[in-house]
């Protein structure tokens, strides 16, 4: 239940489309490759002011420079080293599809597959200011020298732990009484980390991500993009999702698009 879980690890994205039936594909040289099946989430991301679509563990931002093509619930999306992810929805509304072609063609080079030539687009949300930081060039010397370090760190601290076993071992503190054990009542003295109403809460959370997302207009409404873009946590799900997930798919998108994912 990812939707209740949040922290300071994670950043919560609007699921502004979801689509209950979906599959992904993975084509490269002719050759075709299981990828996921599973519900679509199209979630958008205020922190980062990108949509980012999800299946499972698959996470797609999208970037206005990625050439993406598609129709009637079929779509072909570039990705990493001559790979191209063939998604394809199952059993979405028309008005439901209408927007997330909507969606598509305000955040990607998108072009419905027999139709006209893609509208040339340029990225236009660059302050997210995710870059990606080169590894520092070290010599062997200072590798060795690491290495050597690492090593040394590593015999002190399991040295400083065997002696703390050992003390504790032969401490008559730390030694506990069998008898003891057999006669004390445990659940008297047992108490719980969680508050009183801990799963009352959870299950009330979830009944109310259930209720937004069923309800969703998004599924049932043609929208203009604006209005896909302000859905908010009044009338639509919300998804707590790592922090670091989200960062590194979205500089994994920005690498396809510096590379070749661009229109002719």
């Amino acid at each position: 239940m990812e939707h209740v879980i949040y922290g300071s690890g994670r950043v919560s994205g609007v699921e502004v489309l979801f689509f209950e039936e979906a599959e992904l594909q993975k084509t490269k040289d002719g050759q075709t490759s299981f990828g996921a099946i599973g519900p679509l989430s199209v979630l958008y991301f205020s922190e980062y002011k990108r949509f980012v679509l999800q299946l499972n563990d698959w996470k797609y931002p999208l970037i206005r420079r990625l050439a993406t093509s598609g129709k009637d619930g079929s779509y072909i999306l570039p990705g990493l080293n001559g790979f191209t992810y063939m998604l394809r929805i199952s059993n979405g509304g028309s008005e439901a599809l209408a927007n997330f072609d909507t969606i598509l063609s305000n955040n990607s080079s998108f072009s419905l597959e027999k139709g006209g030539a893609p509208i040339r687009q340029v990225e236009k949300s660059p302050e997210d200011k995710l870059t990606r930081h080169p590894l520092k060039n070290t010599g062997t010397k200072e590798v060795v020298s690491e290495t050597i370090k690492s090593l040394v760190d590593n015999v002190k601290n399991k040295m400083a732990t065997l002696k703390t076993g050992t003390k504790n071992l032969t401490s008559t503190k730390k030694r506990i009484n069998q008898k003891d054990i057999k006669t004390k009542d445990f659940k008297k003295t047992a108490s719980t980390s969680f508050k009183s109403d801990f799963f009352q809460s959870a299950e009330k959370a979830s009944k109310l991500f259930q209720q937004r997302r069923k309800e969703n207009g998004n599924l049932s409404q043609h929208r203009e993009f604006d209005l896909l873009k302000k859905t908010n946590s009044k009338n639509a799900p919300v998804l707590y999702i790592c922090r670091e997930d989200i960062e590194e798919a979205i500089l994994n998108n920005k690498d396809i698009a510096t590379r070749g994912g661009l229109t002719a």
